[in-house]
C-alpha cells in the first residue's frame, strides 16, 4: 500500500537549495546539533520547531523559545497548524532560511476516507426535498470535503448571482473573489486557484491579493449545462489537499444541482395543485358574492343620491359604496387568477401609447399623493401584445409603486428596443423591499406592507408577461425604491394599440 512521503525543501537567501526527508515523527528543527534538521543561523532557537504527523496530516508546532513562526503567511499558534503540500514556512525575523513542505504519494486510506465522506454528503443531499435543507447540506459538505475555511452558495437570479443564506436576511458585506466566481458562472467549469504554489496559471487577481487568499475553489451547480448557481470556497491557508479531487467535487456539485432542480419541480407541482384547489373555491365564492355586492352597491348609491346634502348618512353611504367597489375588485382578481386565461389577441402596439393610456385615469391619485412622473418613451418601440392585458399589467405595477410612496415621491417610466425585444421599466422612489420579500413578490396571496389587497397583483402580472413569452425582473432594496423591468417580444410593422376596453367578451 503506497505511503505518504514527506520532505522539506530548504532555501537560503543566497540561492542555496537542499531537500531533506522528514523520516520520523516528531521531526525537530533547531540550532542544536542533535536536531533532525540543524540550522545554525541568526534567529534560530535551540528547539525552534517540530513537524508532527497526526492522522496522516503534517502539523507544525513552535518551540518554547522560538520566534514567531509563519506558514503561508499565517502565524502558527501554540497548538500547531496543519500543513498542506507546498506550504511555505518562515522561521522568524532575520532567519535567512525558508522551508517548503513537499508531500508525495498520499495514502490510499485518506482517499478512501474522503470517498466515504462524499457518499455521506450525497446521501444527505438526496434524502430531502426541501430546498433550504439541500442547500445547507451542499455547502456544509463542500466545506468539509475540501478543507476550506469559508464557503458560500451563490444562486442565479436572472443574469446576476445572489448569495444564499439560511434563515432571516443578513446585511453583512461578504467579500469574495468575484473574478473567479463570475468565470465559473459564465463557463460552467470548475476553477481552482492555488496562489501559494507559484505554478503557471495560478496568478492572483486584485481581489485575491486584497483578501490575502491562498486558495480558491469554485464549482458550478449545473443541470444540462444550465448553470443555476456556484459553490464558492476559499482559504487564507492552503487547502489540506494540494490538488483537490475536482472530479469528485464536480460529481457532488452535479448531484446537488439535480436535487435542487427536483425540489423546485416538486414545489411547483404542489403550488399548482394548491392554486387549482383555491381557484375552484374562489370561483364558487365569487359567484355567490357578486350578486349581493351588486345589490348593496346599487341600494347605497340610490340612497346616497336621494339623501339631502346635509344628511349625516351621506358619508356613511359613500363609505359603503367605496367598500363594495373594493370588494368587487378583489373578487375580480380572484376570478382572473383562478380561471384559465382566454387566448391572447395580439397586435403590434406602441408601448408609449399603453403607458399614457394607463397613466391617464391615475392622474388624480398622482396629484393627491404628491408623486411626480418622468417619462422616457421610445415612440417606435412596438411590442406584439394583447393590449388590454398589458394595460392591466401596467396598472398593477403603477398601483404598487404608488402604494410604496405614501409620503410622495418620483415615478420614472421608460421603454425602448433592446437587442430585438422591447423593454419597459417602472422605477419608483418608494420604501423598497428586503431581499426576502423581493424573492417572494410573485407568490400568489403574498402581501407585504399593504393594509388591503389579495396578494395577487404581481402574480397576475407575471402570468400575463410569461403568456406573452416575455420576462419580468424586480430589483429593490430597503430605502432605495423598486425597479421592475419587462422584456416583451418586439413587433414589426405599424403600431395599432387598441383601447383597453375594445375586446369583446369577459374582462380579464
Amino acid at each position: 500500500m503506497p505511503r505518504q512521503t514527506v520532505r522539506l525543501e530548504i532555501s537560503s537567501q543566497d540561492g542555496f537549495t537542499k531537500v531533506v526527508p522528514v523520516d520520523r515523527t516528531p521531526f525537530s528543527i533547531g540550532s542544536e546539533k542533535s536536531s533532525h534538521l540543524a540550522l545554525a543561523a541568526p534567529g534560530i532557537a535551540q528547539h525552534h520547531a517540530q513537524i508532527v504527523l497526526l492522522g496522516g496530516t503534517c502539523h507544525l508546532l513552535p518551540g518554547a523559545s522560538a520566534a514567531p513562526l509563519f506558514a503561508d503567511g499565517a502565524p502558527v499558534p501554540a497548538g500547531g497548524l496543519a500543513l498542506a503540500h507546498g506550504a511555505r514556512i518562515a522561521l522568524g525575523t532575520g532567519c535567512p532560511y525558508t522551508l517548503r513542505l513537499l508531500l508525495e504519494g498520499a495514502r490510499s486510506e485518506d482517499r478512501e476516507d474522503r470517498l466515504v465522506m462524499l457518499m455521506e454528503v450525497a446521501r444527505t443531499i438526496t434524502s430531502s426535498l426541501a430546498v433550504e435543507d439541500i442547500l445547507d447540506r451542499v455547502l456544509e459538505g463542500a466545506v468539509r470535503f475540501s478543507g476550506a475555511e469559508r464557503g458560500y452558495l451563490f444562486l442565479k437570479d436572472g443574469d446576476r448571482l445572489s448569495r444564499w443564506h439560511h434563515g432571516p436576511p443578513v446585511q453583512d458585506d461578504v467579500q469574495v473573489s468575484l473574478s473567479v466566481l463570475e468565470e465559473v458562472a459564465a463557463t460552467g467549469k470548475p476553477a481552482y486557484r492555488d496562489v501559494a504554489s507559484g505554478e503557471p496559471g495560478q496568478t492572483a487577481s486584485d481581489s485575491i491579493v486584497r483578501l490575502r487568499l491562498q486558495a480558491i475553489l469554485c464549482l458550478p451547480l449545473a443541470v444540462r449545462q444550465d448553470v443555476i448557481g456556484v459553490v464558492y470556497l476559499d482559504s487564507r491557508r492552503r487547502l489540506p489537499h494540494h490538488r483537490p479531487d475536482l472530479p469528485l467535487l464536480e460529481a457532488l456539485a452535479g448531484l446537488a444541482a439535480v436535487a435542487i432542480q427536483n425540489s423546485h419541480l416538486v414545489e411547483e407541482r404542489v403550488r399548482a395543485e394548491r392554486t387549482s384547489v383555491i381557484g375552484q373555491m374562489a370561483r364558487a365564492v365569487v359567484h355567490d358574492l357578486r350578486s349581493p355586492l351588486s345589490s348593496i352597491r346599487g341600494l347605497a348609491e340610490l340612497l346616497h343620491e336621494r339623501a339631502p346634502e346635509e344628511d349625516p348618512s351621506r358619508p356613511h353611504l359613500a363609505t359603503i359604496m367605496a367598500e363594495a367597489d373594493r370588494l368587487t375588485g378583489l373578487t375580480g382578481d380572484l376570478l382572473q387568477f383562478s380561471r384559465e386565461a382566454p387566448p391572447l389577441l395580439r397586435s403590434p402596439a406602441r408601448l408609449a401609447d399603453l403607458v399614457r393610456q394607463t397613466l391617464k385615469p391615475l392622474q388624480p391619485r398622482l396629484q393627491r399623493g404628491n408623486v411626480s412622473v418622468s417619462l422616457g418613451l421610445d415612440e417606435e418601440a412596438r411590442a406584439s401584445v394583447d393590449a388590454p392585458r398589458m394595460v392591466r399589467v401596467l396598472h398593477n405595477l403603477l398601483a404598487n409603486s404608488l402604494d410604496a410612496m405614501r409620503g410622495g415621491g418620483h415615478l420614472d417610466i421608460r421603454c425602448g428596443r433592446v437587442n430585438g425585444s422591447c423593454h419597459l421599466t417602472v422605477r419608483d422612489s418608494g420604501c423598497g423591499m428586503t431581499e426576502d420579500v423581493r424573492r417572494r413578490v410573485f407568490e400568489p396571496f403574498f402581501t407585504h406592507g399593504k393594509a388591503q389587497g389579495t396578494g395577487l397583483g404581481m402574480a397576475i402580472v407575471q402570468r400575463i408577461v410569461e403568456e406573452h413569452g416575455g420576462s419580468i425582473r424586480v430589483d429593490s432594496a430597503p430605502g432605495t425604491g423598486t425597479t421592475v423591468t419587462l422584456a416583451l417580444p418586439a413587433a414589426e410593422g405599424p403600431s395599432g394599440a387598441r383601447p383597453a376596453g375594445s375586446r369583446h367578451g369577459a374582462p380579464d
